[in-house]
């Protein structure tokens, strides 16, 4: 059954605080203040309500519209925007934290020697001032693929559908804790970065495994999650 996303605007008002302070959790200035076992905690609680807020997005109904408009254009919910564009947000600062590593420009962690100030300016800057194009990058990848695998999940009684959404979450955000503690992962993407410095011909097939790829996967993704209903 479809609902209106006016129906689910709390629950998605919500997801976005939640995100949005989880983002700001990633600040270093705000990192410093917070207890040392605090990012492994937010990171592990972030994926079942990813998850969850698959499973509920997946149901609304926008009502009527242009199906070969982009999904960025389709989504007529500012709450359901918020929570996955802060989600995506999140999801993006936590390997290029971790891992210190950086693409060029796209570099949230600023020198440690600036004054604080400076600092949470330029976090603000890589994140909340960049809104929109992490709102495309989430209606391109994140929510066709959250689309993909909470379809099955619709298909059956709200409650069960809800339960089992939340335990995969979890089981994704323990998993996340451990990718995120692996040397290897880090020291791979650390190589790719080395090389995207030192040559930009690895550079721009670099930008397009991951910009032109996976925009094409979440359009793949989208078309058949659409598809099933």
């Amino acid at each position: 059954m479809k609902l209106r996303p006016g129906a689910l605007a709390p629950y998605f008002l919500f997801a976005a605080l939640v995100h949005a302070a989880a983002v700001v959790s990633r600040c270093d200035v705000v990192a410093a203040k917070l207890p040392a076992e605090a990012a492994t905690l937010i990171l592990a609680a972030q994926l079942p309500l990813i998850l969850l807020s698959g499973y509920l997005e997946g149901r609304l109904d926008y009502g009527r519209q242009m199906d070969d408009f982009p999904l960025w254009m389709r989504i007529r919910s500012a709450p359901v925007k918020l929570a996955f564009t802060f989600a995506f947000i999140y999801l993006t600062l936590v390997p290029l934290q971790v891992w210190n590593v950086s693409l060029g420009p796209i570099d949230p962690t600023p020198p440690a020697h600036w004054p604080e100030a400076q600092r949470v300016g330029w976090f603000l800057m890589f994140t909340f001032v960049m809104f929109f194009p992490f709102y495309l990058a989430a209606c391109g990848a994140l929510i066709p693929v959250l689309r993909t695998i909470t379809a099955p999940l619709r298909k059956l009684p709200t409650i069960v559908g809800v339960v089992i959404a939340l335990a995969v979450g979890a089981a994704a955000g323990v998993g996340a804790v451990h990718v995120m503690a692996s040397k290897q992962i880090g020291g791979g993407l650390k190589a790719i970065q080395g090389a995207l410095s030192s040559d930009p011909l690895v550079g721009v097939v670099i930008l397009i495994v991951f910009t032109v790829i996976p925009a094409v996967v979440g359009a793949v993704l989208e078309t058949r999650a659409d598809q099933r209903g």
